[in-house]
C-alpha cells in the first residue's frame, strides 16, 4: 500500500501516548478513530486533546481554526471492530504487556481489511513477539513515539521479520507527512535504539547519585547546561566530529578507549576502536570544518540567549 492509499487512521489506546498520536494524524488531515475500554477513559482522552490544542494555539503553533479541525477529525469508540473497519493505518498504544498487545494485534488482523497496516508504539517489547501469530506479516511495523508524542518530532520506525520493504517505506513516508522525523532502526532488540541510549545515561546518573558524587539537583543541572544544551545541534557522532576528536593520533584514540572501559574488547568494541583509528569524521567534510564550527557556535549563541539571557533577545 502506498502513502496515497492511507485515508483514515485508527489509534488503539487513549492514554498518555494514544491521545497524542491521534492528534498527529488529525492535525495533518486524517480522520482518526481512537478506541479504549470505556467511554470514561475516552472522555478523559478528549479532554487531553482539548488541552493540547489550547496550548498549541496559545503558543501560536497552529491557528484556532486548525485546532478546531483537529478536534473534529477525532472520533472515539469502545468498539474495536469499528476502528478496524474504517482505518487504513492503525497504531496500537496500549499498556506495555505482551499478552495484551498480542491479543489486540490478532484481533485487528482478523477484523481489518487486507490492506490495513498495523503498527505498535511499544517502547520495550519486540514486534516479532507482538505480531507472532498475525497473518499479515508483511503489513505490520513499529512506530515508537516519545512523550509527548504530539510535540516531540522523532519517531523510531522498525520492521518485524516479515515486514515488506514497501510497507516500511510507506510508514516512513507517513511519518514525514505528519511532520515527524522517522528514525530508521535496522535491528530488532528490546528497547530498540533511543531508549537504550537514554537508559544508559539514566543508569549512570542514578549510580553517581547513589555513590554521592553529586546531588540529584547538580546532576540534573549539569546535564541540562552542558551536553543537554548541545544536543539540539549534535548527537554523539556529531559531537565527535565537531570536537575534533577524529584528528587525534591513533595512540590517543586507543588511550581514550582504555580509559572508558576496563572490559576486554568484544566484537562491537573492536569495531568502534578500528573506526576511531581511521581518523575521519562521521558527517563533517574535513575541508569545511571551520565553517561547521562557526555554524555550531552561532546556533549555540542563539540558544544561550534564548535560555539564559532572554533580555538580550
Amino acid at each position: 500500500m502506498d502513502l496515497a492509499d492511507i485515508k483514515k487512521a485508527g489509534v488503539i489506546g487513549g492514554g498518555t501516548m494514544g491521545f497524542g498520536i491521534a492528534i498527529n494524524f488529525a492535525l495533518n488531515g486524517y480522520p482518526t478513530v481512537m478506541s479504549d475500554l470505556s467511554d470514561e477513559i475516552l472522555n478523559q482522552s478528549m479532554n487531553h486533546v482539548e488541552s493540547a490544542m489550547r496550548l498549541f494555539v496559545e503558543e501560536e503553533l497552529i491557528t484556532r481554526e486548525q485546532a478546531d479541525g483537529t478536534r473534529n477529525r477525532i472520533t472515539t469508540t469502545t468498539d474495536l471492530a469499528e476502528v478496524a473497519a474504517h482505518a487504513d493505518f492503525i497504531t496500537e498504544a496500549i499498556v506495555e504487556r505482551l499478552k495484551d498487545k498480542q491479543e489486540i494485534f490478532n484481533k485487528l488482523d482478523e477484523l481489518c481489511p487486507p490492506h490495513t497496516i498495523i503498527v505498535s508504539n511499544t517502547s520495550g517489547l519486540v514486534l516479532s513477539d507482538i505480531g507472532a501469530d498475525v497473518k499479515r506479516q508483511d503489513k505490520i511495523g513499529l512506530t515508537h513515539y516519545f512523550t509527548p508524542p504530539h510535540i516531540v518530532p522523532g519517531v523510531e520506525v522498525a520492521k518485524g521479520p516479515g515486514t515488506s520493504d514497501s510497507t516500511y517505506a510507506t510508514i516512513c513516508d507517513l511519518m514525514k507527512k505528519m511532520k515527524k522525523v522517522p528514525i530508521r532502526v535496522l535491528k530488532e532488540l528490546p528497547g530498540y535504539l533511543l531508549n537504550r541510549i537514554q537508559g544508559a545515561m539514566t543508569q549512570e546518573a542514578n549510580r553517581l547519585w547513589a555513590e554521592g558524587v553529586a546531588t540529584a539537583e547538580e546532576i540534573e543541572l549539569g546535564v541540562k547546561s552542558t551536553f543537554g544544551f548541545r544536543m539540539p545541534h549534535e548527537g554523539p557522532m556529531g559531537h565527535y566530529d565537531l570536537s575534533g576528536v577524529w584528528k587525534w593520533p591513533a595512540d590517543a584514540h586507543s588511550a581514550l578507549q582504555t580509559r572508558q572501559t576496563t572490559e576486554p574488547l568484544d566484537e562491537a568494541a573492536q569495531k568502534i576502536t578500528e573506526r576511531m583509528a581511521e581518523g575521519r569524521p562521521w558527517f563533517v567534510d574535513p575541508e569545511k570544518f571551520d565553517r561547521a564550527i562557526q555554524k555550531r557556535d552561532r546556533e549555540y549563541i542563539r540558544r544561550l540567549k534564548a535560555l539564559y539571557n532572554p533580555e538580550d533577545r
